[in-house]
C-alpha cells in the first residue's frame, strides 16, 4: 500500500445490493477514494490508476479472483488484496492467503465491520513498514557519515601531517 491516508480502493462486486452496502459502510468509516467495478475486466482496464487495495470475490465473472490477483501482482506488487466471498471454504482461504492476499472475509452480517478492521490493519502494517525503513535508512546514513568523517580526518592527518 502506497497511501495510508485515503487509499485508492477498487471494489469488484457484481451484486448491486452488496456493492451499495459495502461502499456505504466504507464511506461512513471515512474511506472515500473508492472505485467500483462489476468484474475483473473492468478493473484491469483501470489498473493503471495503481490502487492501494483491491476488494474482490473469489468467484468473479470471467477470471477467478485468484487469477486476477496473480495477474495484477506481477505488475503492481504493492497492491493489497482482500477477498470478500460468499464461500466459507477454509482451503480456498488458506490458498489465497498463501499466494498473497491480505485477508479473506466471508460475506455475512459482520463482513462490513471485518472489512474495515482488515483495511485498518493493512494501513497500520504499512505505516510500521515505512517507519522501519526510515529507521534503517537513518542508521545506515549515520554510519556512512561517521565513515566519511573518519576518512577525512585520516586524509588530513596523512597529507597535512597533523598529529592526533
Amino acid at each position: 500500500m502506497q497511501k495510508t491516508k485515503n487509499p485508492l480502493i477498487f471494489i469488484i462486486e457484481d451484486s448491486t445490493v452488496y456493492k451499495d452496502l459495502i461502499v456505504g459502510y466504507l464511506q461512513s468509516q471515512k474511506f472515500t477514494n473508492l472505485k467500483v467495478y462489476k468484474n475483473g475486466d473492468e478493473c484491469l482496464r483501470n489498473i493503471h490508476r495503481k490502487p492501494d487495495l483491491i476488494i474482490l470475490d473469489y468467484s468473479t465473472e470471467g477470471k477467478t479472483g485468484l487469477e486476477l490477483m496473480v495477474q495484477i501482482q506481477k505488475e503492481y506488487p504493492d497492491t493489497n488484496f482482500i477477498f470478500l466471498s460468499g464461500q466459507n471454504n477454509l482451503e480456498v482461504a488458506v490458498k489465497i492467503m498463501k499466494i498473497g492476499a491480505a485477508d479473506y472475509i466471508v460475506k455475512n452480517d459482520q463482513a462490513p465491520y471485518n472489512l474495515v478492521k482488515s483495511i485498518e490493519q493493512i494501513i497500520n502494517n504499512t505505516k510500521r513498514e515505512k517507519a522501519s525503513k526510515g529507521f534503517k535508512v537513518g542508521v545506515i546514513g549515520f554510519f556512512v557519515m561517521l565513515f566519511l568523517i573518519i576518512m577525512i580526518i585520516m586524509f588530513m592527518s596523512i597529507f597535512f601531517d597533523l598529529e592526533l
